[in-house]
C-alpha cells in the first residue's frame, strides 16, 4: 500500500438519497405487465420528471458571449441565424445524461429486474438526440478565460459575439414556437453541482465556462438554426487579447460592413 497515492476524494460522489427513487421504480415496475421497450420509456420519463428541475436564469441585462471560429463568424454575419446543433453532436459525452446518483439508482433497478444496461445507454443517447442546444458563456470580467477562446473559437484568431441575456431570450422563444414539441424555449444557467433539465446538467469539471443555454426539442429530429435578423442591432463583437492589432481592426471593418454596431471590445 503506497503511503501517499495522490488520491483526491470526490465529495460530490453519492451525495442524493435516492432509495425512494429506486422503491418507486420497483414497486410500478414489478406489479406490470410491460414489455423491455416500455419499462425503459417509463423508467426515462420517471427519472425526467424527477430531476426536471428548471434552471436558475441570469439577469436579462447579463452579458452573455458565443465564443465563433473564423469561419463560424463569418458564417453568423451573412446569415444572422443561431446554431442549435444536437445535443449528441457535442464532443461532451455527458451531455443530457441523467445525473450520476439517478443513473447509478437507475442501473440498480435495472439489475434487479434482469434487464441489460446498455439498452438504458442507448436510450438516453435517443433522447439526447432529441435536444437542441445553443451554449454561450456569461461575462462578468474585463478579461475571459483564455481557454474559452482556444476551446470554442479556435484560438486568437476567433471572434465572440455578445448580447443581453434577456433580449436573445425573447427572440428566441418567439421563433422556437414552431420548432419545440411543446412550443417552448427554455434557458438558464448550466447547473454544475445539483439535478437540473437534463440539457443543463454538466459535468463539475466543466463549471468555469459559467455556461448559459438556450434549448428546446425539434418536432424533426436534426440540427436548426434560428434566425435573429430582428435583434442584430442588439449584438456586440469581442475579440481575443492575444489577438493582433491587424486582426482586431480587419474583425471591426467586417463586422459593420455586414451591418454590425460599432459595439466592439477589445480587452487588453
Amino acid at each position: 500500500m503506497i503511503e501517499d497515492d495522490h488520491y483526491i476524494d470526490n465529495s460530490r460522489n453519492a451525495h442524493i438519497d435516492t432509495s425512494q427513487f429506486e422503491s418507486a421504480l420497483l414497486k410500478r415496475l414489478s406489479c406490470s405487465n410491460l414489455g423491455v421497450e416500455e419499462s425503459l420509456e417509463y423508467i426515462y420519463n420517471f427519472t425526467f420528471s424527477t430531476t426536471n428541475i428548471t434552471p436558475k436564469e441570469p439577469p436579462d441585462n447579463q452579458l452573455i458571449c458565443r465564443y465563433l471560429s473564423p469561419s463560424k463568424f463569418l458564417q453568423f454575419v451573412h446569415t444572422r441565424h443561431i446554431n442549435f446543433p444536437m445535443a449528441t453532436q457535442f464532443s461532451d459525452c455527458w451531455e443530457c445524461r441523467v445525473p450520476d446518483d439517478y443513473e447509478t439508482a437507475v442501473l440498480c433497478v435495472l439489475k434487479d429486474l434482469g434487464m441489460s444496461a446498455n439498452v438504458w445507454t442507448s436510450l438516453v443517447r435517443r433522447k439526447a438526440a432529441g435536444w437542441n442546444v445553443s451554449c454561450w458563456t456569461q461575462l462578468d470580467h474585463h478579461f475571459d478565460d483564455h481557454l474559452m477562446w482556444d476551446s470554442y473559437a479556435g484560438g486568437s484568431q476567433g471572434v465572440g459575439i455578445t448580447v443581453r441575456y434577456g433580449i436573445l431570450k425573447d427572440s428566441l422563444a418567439k421563433s422556437v414556437r414552431d420548432l419545440d414539441v411543446d412550443g417552448v424555449l427554455h434557458s438558464g444557467s448550466v447547473n454544475y453541482e445539483t439535478p437540473s433539465l437534463l440539457p443543463f446538467n454538466k459535468h463539475y469539471m466543466f463549471r468555469n465556462e459559467k455556461e448559459v443555454r438556450f434549448a428546446f426539442r425539434a418536432r424533426q429530429i436534426g440540427a436548426h438554426s434560428v434566425s435573429i435578423d430582428d435583434i442584430f442591432g442588439s449584438f456586440g463583437v469581442r475579440i481575443s487579447p492575444a489577438a493582433t492589432f491587424e486582426h482586431c481592426d480587419a474583425m471591426r471593418c467586417l463586422w459593420l460592413k455586414y451591418g454590425g454596431v460599432d459595439r466592439v471590445q477589445w480587452p487588453r
